[in-house]
């Protein structure tokens, strides 16, 4: 099954875009020049739209994804601040942007033509706001939002309403460890557990998320191998198409830490693996076999074969793309 790679290069205002096939081959398709620092990517749930957001002139450049995956017909629409992470609702009605420098959130409405429009919500006093998740639409098509505020140390608690404006959860938000820093957020497949990177202690925290909305810390765990002495610099995690591993990439060690998930959830540090200098973005593949992760200072990008039974991560190849490369995204094309 054909799948496409997508990097974002702020440095140089460029998106690689490369042909990923089953058997590992990574193959340049396109490079994409953007109007600005080009950071958070996000693909509609359609797979027909990428939507990119730059700076300093702060917008959102929807592009519209070919059958081959190249990119074709950018349109922009105005952002309120600098993002540093987009999500879109499960619908594909609602792009909500995260902004870390200007300590908010906002939501803006897709149209039927696949296009952003500018916002019509936006949430201040969000302090260093630094990602956003949505959590599974509940049975009114509304769903749970998650905004990791690292200078916080919370995760805001919110829920998108049907129609795309946001209202603080009754259950209220959740607090981290003093001096954690929550930054990214990971969901599992299927167990209702979902991950938090904590930039600042490079920890991983475990929570549980029970029936009735109520989230429960179960776990807290290093990123970095025993007996580290290096700075701190948490980056970014993800989950395997099947639940098994959790991966999570830390930037002063340039390492990648591997999780193993047990059955009832427990989650256990198995390896550390090094990968490009300052991984700060990497994505998975849709079928769980590959690992890519973009050097932010190597300016390349790693594929890395994920062993199907253990997990263990081995270099497959590198390719060079743009400079300060963070952002990987991965789609897998209609047959």
């Amino acid at each position: 099954m054909q799948q496409v790679v997508y990097v974002a290069s702020p440095a140089s205002q460029q998106i690689h875009v490369f042909a990923l096939d089953e058997s590992g081959e990574l193959a340049p398709l396109q490079v994409v020049d953007t109007p600005g620092q080009v950071q958070p990517l996000v693909i509609s749930p359609d797979g027909h739209w990428l939507h990119a957001a730059v700076r300093p002139d702060f917008s959102l450049i929807s592009y519209r994804i070919g059958v081959d995956g190249r990119l074709s017909e950018p349109s922009s629409a105005p952002l309120a601040g600098s993002a540093s992470h987009t999500a879109i609702s499960a619908d594909g009605r609602f792009l909500l942007a995260a902004s870390y420098a200007f300590n908010h959130v906002t939501v803006s409405a897709i149209g039927s033509t696949g296009r952003a429009a500018p916002p019509h919500q936006q949430l201040d006093g969000l302090q260093a706001a630094h990602s956003v998740t949505l959590l599974a639409a509940d049975g009114q098509g509304e769903q749970e939002v998650l905004v990791a505020c690292l200078k916080e140390d919370r995760i805001r608690r919110f829920v998108l309403c049907r129609e795309g404006r946001l209202r603080p959860h009754p259950l209220g938000d959740l607090q981290t460890a003093s001096g954690a820093g929550p930054r990214h957020l990971a969901l599992h497949p299927s167990n209702g557990d979902l991950y938090c990177l904590n930039e600042l202690d490079c920890t991983i925290n475990r929570y549980r998320r029970s029936a009735d909305g109520d989230i429960t810390l179960c776990q807290s765990l290093e990123m970095l191998p025993a007996g580290y002495q290096g700075e701190y610099w948490g980056a970014d995690l993800h989950v395997t198409p099947d639940g098994r591993f959790l991966y999570s990439s830390e930037r002063a060690s340039s390492l990648l830490t591997q999780f193993a998930i047990a059955p009832d959830g427990e989650l256990g540090v198995v390896g550390h693996f090094p990968t490009e200098t300052m991984p700060r973005g990497f994505a998975i593949d849709g079928q769980g076999r590959w690992l890519l992760a973009a050097g932010q200072a190597s300016h390349q990008l790693a594929l890395h074969r994920i062993d199907p039974a253990s997990g263990a991560l081995t270099l497959q190849a590198r390719q060079p793309v743009g400079e300060g490369a963070m952002w990987v995204r991965v789609l897998t094309l209609a047959p």
